[in-house]
């Protein structure tokens, strides 16, 4: 996922929707951009690796994730 997909998402989730918490999840990857991008605003990304763990049971549930470090 992208940079522009985050800004897109980033640009309505709080102002227009009145997000609490803005998530965006995905079964691929972000790039380092769009990480750096959610991280500056507030955004919750779950990629496929932590999604794949949670289900195995060999990590946390996404919304304990903490971020990491792009």
């Amino acid at each position: 996922v992208g940079s522009q997909d985050l800004q897109r998402f980033g640009g309505t989730c709080f102002t227009v929707h009145g997000a609490d918490v803005a998530v965006v999840v995905t079964t691929s990857d972000f790039t380092g951009p769009a990480l750096d991008y959610a991280e500056q605003c507030g955004i919750v990304c779950v990629d496929g690796p932590q999604l794949r763990r949670w289900q195995e049971g060999a990590g946390p549930g996404p919304w304990e994730a903490q971020p990491s470090a792009a």
